[in-house]
């Protein structure tokens, strides 16, 4: 009853505000089946049949409720399997399929499969086809001693972590260089998220491939990293690093870059001085 009153009153406020509020409403409750003319308007605010339970069961919540969480929870997982190549049982224990055997056809067969991905992603396509950059591969040049030493290179390099060497793409005139690369399920801080850390690696040494560009001595250290995480890098993808010179001088570059997911998200981003030491002879980092 209470609410019927509430709801003529409201009627009535708007009617009158707007001018055509007529004399048949009455400060009397409406009943259910009753009906009002507004002005020439016939409007009919509820039917002759009973009113309507809005009030829906405990029981039909729960399932409603439950519903939701199993259609989204098996959405997201169809989706994430579907992007990055995880089951849902894979999802669920956190647990990955067995990496093969090292030095068996299995493992040749899973590299040569990073490869194939690596070389058909799309921004590597776009890259080939984008004027001014030379195309080289990361550590080709590299002494395999300093390859086996190396962090990136060597400590990760194999199935699950950096199968292949990533492919780069040099522009010298414009000190601007995109490195891409295939990174593996095996280096996660989270289940199924690449570590932090290594993202920063990744970084710290693609920015030095751009620092070095306007560099007479074409090596120099780090002297200050500074990272940004966008979003996080899901594993088992290919991801691309565009990196570019902002400022030289002959002993210093400043460097700024960006790290971009498969599909083009972008997902860190870092800003860096690299300079070369007064005191101490480095070897060039050209061919790395």
């Amino acid at each position: 009853m209470a609410a019927n009153t509430s709801l003529s009153s409201m009627i009535r406020a708007v009617g009158s505000k707007r001018g055509f509020y007529t004399s048949i409403l009455s400060s009397r409750a409406v009943r259910p089946a009753a009906s009002f003319n507004l002005s020439t308007s016939t409007c009919r605010l509820f039917s002759a049949a009973a009113p309507t339970n809005f009030a829906a069961s405990p029981r039909r919540s729960s399932i409603v409720s439950l519903s939701t969480v199993l259609i989204a929870a098996a959405s997201l997982a169809a989706g994430a399997a579907a992007g990055f190549r995880f089951s849902p049982l894979e999802l669920y224990t956190g647990r990955s399929a067995p990496l093969p055997a090292a030095g068996s056809p299995e493992e040749a067969a899973f590299i040569a499969a990073i490869e194939k991905e690596l070389q058909s992603s799309r921004v590597v396509q776009k890259m080939r086809a984008t004027e001014g950059y030379v195309e080289r591969r990361m550590w080709a040049d590299v002494p395999q001693k300093y390859l086996d030493s190396g962090f990136l290179s060597g400590s990760l390099r194999g199935p699950g972590k950096f199968a292949v060497p990533g492919i780069v793409f040099v522009n010298e005139e414009e000190k601007k260089v995109v490195s891409v690369i295939h990174c593996g399920r095996k280096v996660c801080g989270f289940p199924r998220i690449v570590h932090g850390g290594v993202i920063a690696s990744l970084l710290d040494e693609c920015l030095a491939r751009a620092a070095i560009l306007p560099l007479p001595a074409h090596t120099a250290v780090t002297a200050n990293l500074t990272v940004n995480y966008r979003r996080p890098t899901q594993a088992d993808q290919v991801i691309s690093i565009e990196t570019e010179v902002t400022e030289n001088t002959d002993r210093k570059s400043l460097v700024s870059g960006v790290v971009k997911s498969a599909h083009g998200e972008k997902l860190a981003e870092a800003t860096a001085v690299f300079v070369v030491p007064k005191h101490y002879k480095l070897q060039s980092l050209a061919s790395m």
